[in-house]
């Protein structure tokens, strides 16, 4: 008897690891994928969150060995393709890109949005693009630190110009104030129109992704006073950082990255998070991005969404939301 026990137990154990090993779950992600991945662009065809995506697909599909198809669902700032994305499966075979709006987009209570990071699957972190700030060379500001001293004794009376409502340049612009330091923003509809502001001379300064800056910098069109990050950009090497120059540790930043719908399979964002990061870091990529103005900034899965839950910490803190 105890010799027949014994091997109806490792019957049985092994009858059980089979069924973990061949459940519907893990075979699952064993095959994935295995058709196609639609990527949901939120934005226009032609405009620099599609020109991405689109760059970083061509390396994506390498890694995967499908197709990627991109769905441009652009309206609402963003929310009509991120609603399509949460009504989507959560097979893995529909993801889309991902920035800061959205997290300010379910934030603000003038929306009554009921979605949160709950509501997908952030799955990488894709790419940043530091805030600099620029003026006419023949500005009387020659550096962050003087603009602010200008600032502080003339409340309101400088423009700044942001590509819009609630962008990282205006949420900069609400945190500088609550430091004692108002500045008038001047919100347009985009890098084109805050170029043709301050080259014109319509505002004091521009405030604007450092890499969209380097050519007018190096051109000696504009002069960038500061970046807003920890370190100085690799677009702007010779600019300091607002830390730097003033003592002020401020960051802004615009992020995108990838999500896909709430509930997804662990074992297939693993897979998707490890592809994503290896077609972003592929050195043709970087290069690509880098010639476009962006840092390629890898983050998988887990670090991309505490990434977006200190955005959102931030944010209400500065926005009183």
């Amino acid at each position: 008897m105890g010799r027949i026990a014994k091997k109806m137990g490792i019957l049985a154990a092994c009858m059980a690891f089979s069924a973990v090993l061949f459940s519907p779950a893990i075979a699952g992600a064993a095959e994935y994928p295995k058709k196609n991945i639609t990527l949901i662009v939120p934005y226009s065809a032609g405009g620099s969150s599609d020109i991405g995506a689109r760059r970083h697909a061509q390396f994506l599909e390498k890694e995967l060995g499908v197709s990627v198809i991109i769905d441009n669902t652009a309206g609402a700032g963003g929310w009509v393709g991120w609603n399509k994305l949460m009504k989507a499966k959560p097979d893995g075979y529909t993801i889309a890109q991902l920035n800061l709006v959205y997290v300010d987009g379910y934030l603000n209570p003038e929306m009554k949005r009921t979605q949160n990071l709950d509501s997908i699957t952030p799955l990488a972190r894709h790419v940043l693009d530091t805030t600099a700030w620029a003026v006419k060379p023949d500005s009387p500001y020659k550096d962050a630190k003087e603009l602010l001293e200008y600032v502080k004794a003339n409340p309101g009376k400088v423009k700044v110009a942001t590509s819009g409502v609630m962008t990282q340049h205006h949420i900069l612009l609400i945190q500088l104030e609550k430091l004692g330091y108002k500045m008038e923003p001047v919100h347009t509809n985009g890098l084109a129109d805050v170029m043709t502001m301050v080259l014109g001379g319509h505002v004091d300064v521009a405030s604007l992704g450092a890499g969209d800056v380097r050519k007018q910098a190096r051109d000696g069109e504009l002069r960038a006073l500061a970046v807003m990050s920890p370190e100085r950009s690799r677009f702007l090497p010779d600019t300091p950082t607002m830390k730097e120059n003033t003592g002020l540790a401020l960051e802004a930043y615009a992020a995108r990255g990838y999500a896909g719908p709430a509930g997804m399979d662990p074992a297939v964002v693993k897979i998707l998070s490890d592809a994503l990061g290896k077609a972003m870091n592929n050195p043709e990529h970087i290069k690509e991005m880098e010639n476009l103005g962006m840092d390629v900034a890898y983050l998988n899965s887990d670090d991309w969404k505490a990434f977006l839950k200190k955005i959102e910490k931030e944010h209400k803190e500065i926005l009183g939301w």
